[in-house]
């Protein structure tokens, strides 16, 4: 009785771990943190990533998601995007798995 307890609880752990990731298409722009949702010129997002803050993807409906691999944005600083990405919506943050330029919206 104990085991299939045990392994209804696994199960359960790994539904919920499940619910909270997941592939996304997103469309948006790369900023930094400090400024979140305004939408800067690349020349200043990468001054602002220089000086310490930290880049983020916003989404079209300007949410600040939290970029786990800052790495896979560094040529995109102050870009619209598309991305395709994995999800993590628990601690609001995005792990880029593809990145190109979006047209549509100019900088700043």
């Amino acid at each position: 009785m104990k085991r299939i307890a045990f392994v209804l609880a696994l199960g359960s752990m790994t539904a919920l771990a499940g619910a909270q990731t997941a592939k996304a298409h997103l469309t948006g722009w790369i900023g930094d943190s400090k400024c979140g949702a305004a939408m800067h010129t690349p020349a200043c997002v990468t001054k602002c990533v220089q000086s310490g803050q930290k880049p983020v993807f916003v989404d079209s409906k300007n949410k600040v998601w939290a970029i786990d691999n800052t790495d896979a944005v560094s040529k995109y600083y102050g870009d619209k995007v598309k991305v395709v990405a994995t999800v993590d919506s628990t601690n609001n943050s995005i792990h880029i798995d593809k990145v190109k330029k979006a047209g549509g919206m100019s900088s700043m």
